[in-house]
């Protein structure tokens, strides 16, 4: 990785990924910067959780969770061993000389910044005017004559946007209003150990709930409860209620591909990326069991390749073309950054037609749309039984 191509895929762990190179960090096991799936390990691995909401005058939306979203970031550092510095001011001049103070000491920066905010995200205005994400992102670089920064965010290639256009976006919530990190070199006296925490913690959110309440929601548990929500019409989420057939429907389709396969996810769940971990956890811990269970979890990739044609099928041309744009849309911007936005407002204001089109003329019955579910449920009651087989022989290979 250099200053002008970067690997991170999210924007957590794929923006420590991407500032650890540019300090130059070396693993002890590889003598080269930390991989991405390394980092996913550490801050908690995969998991599976079933959410949808539904607000007025927007989409409803499917929310799945494909890995371990309870404080991932501090957990990775912590196992990790990297001391952090932190620097929080409510003033924004304060914020600006914090953050050119650590880069004149050759300090990349993580910078928390609303994503949506940043001129080069293009939001399409989706989830309505007033959404915000507020997201760790690498600054790298700043230049006093056009008062610009470099930035690393989800894509190969550089950005740069005005020094004033980014300290906007990182006032956007008070909580993380001008709040920015630097990482020291990581201490791996403990690393063994914090490999060992992030893998542990990974299998046991399939078995239990973070949160109290929501037993449903999580782990195994949660693909019962998005089987049982896609044909269940007495539930009070179910999908006849919250996705009804039309455009509701085909938002709910949609989102839960997006999830899936392009929330930084690196394809299929972040199921490759993960046994890409266990394949380094094999090493770091002298286990070499855990290469046969890395095996089996990869192999789980072409289940979710599946549940994601079966949520837009090709035998609907929108659906299939749906998928395609949305795939698009997501490799311009990683290989082109900034430079793809002209491309991406097309894909968006094709996206636009086509869900006020699913609104006047949905192209399946009510009979075909339940067909469709009952699908989905096949596909989702076979992820759960491959995951959790593919889990319980990860478990004991980690134990042994």
């Amino acid at each position: 990785m250099t200053k002008n191509q970067f690997n991170g895929l999210h924007y957590e762990t794929g923006s420590v990924h991407n500032l650890l190179s540019l300090q130059g960090i070396k693993m002890p096991h590889t003598k080269s910067a930390p991989s991405e799936a390394l980092l996913l390990g550490l801050s908690g691995g995969i998991t599976f959780g079933y959410f949808s909401f539904a607000y007025k005058g927007l989409d409803p939306q499917v929310a799945l969770l494909t890995r371990n979203t309870f404080d991932p970031l501090e957990k990775l550092f912590d196992r990790l061993g990297v001391v952090r510095t932190v620097k929080q001011t409510t003033d924004a001049s304060k914020a600006e000389n914090n953050l050119l103070d650590a880069l004149e000491n050759g300090q990349p920066v993580l910078v928390w910044a609303d994503q949506i905010s940043l001129p080069y995200n293009t939001y399409d205005g989706m989830l309505g005017e007033e959404m915000y994400m507020m997201i760790p992102i690498v600054v790298f670089g700043y230049n006093a004559k056009k008062g610009t920064v470099d930035i690393a965010d989800q894509s190969r290639v550089p950005m740069t946007v005005k020094m004033s256009t980014l300290t906007k976006a990182r006032a956007r919530v008070k909580k993380e209003k001008f709040r920015q990190m630097t990482l020291a070199i990581p201490s791996f006296d403990k690393f063994a150990q914090g490999v060992s925490s992030g893998l542990r913690a990974s299998i046991q959110s399939f078995y239990n709930s973070p949160v109290k309440g929501y037993a449903s929601n999580f782990g195994f548990a949660a693909y019962q409860r998005w089987a049982d929500v896609l044909i269940n019409d007495k539930d009070k989420q179910s999908w006849n209620k919250i996705f009804p057939t039309g455009r509701p429907m085909f938002a709910g389709l949609a989102s839960a591909f997006e999830r899936i396969e392009l929330f930084g996810t690196g394809g299929s769940a972040s199921r490759p990326m993960f046994s890409d971990f266990i394949d380094e956890a094999s090493l770091i811990l002298d286990k070499p069991a855990l290469r046969e269970s890395a095996a089996q979890i990869r192999q789980l990739a072409p289940l979710w390749e599946s549940l994601n044609k079966a949520l837009l099928p090709d035998d609907l041309p929108l659906f299939k073309e749906t998928r395609q744009l949305l795939f698009k849309k997501r490799e311009l911007f990683w290989q082109k950054g900034d430079e793809a936005a002209g491309e991406i407002k097309k894909i968006h204001t094709r996206l636009k037609a086509i869900r006020a089109k699913m609104e006047k003329s949905f192209p399946l019955s009510d009979k075909e749309a339940m067909a469709l579910k009952h699908n989905l449920r096949e596909h989702i009651i076979q992820i759960h039984d491959a995951e959790k087989e593919a889990i319980t022989v990860l478990e004991k290979a980690f134990v042994q």
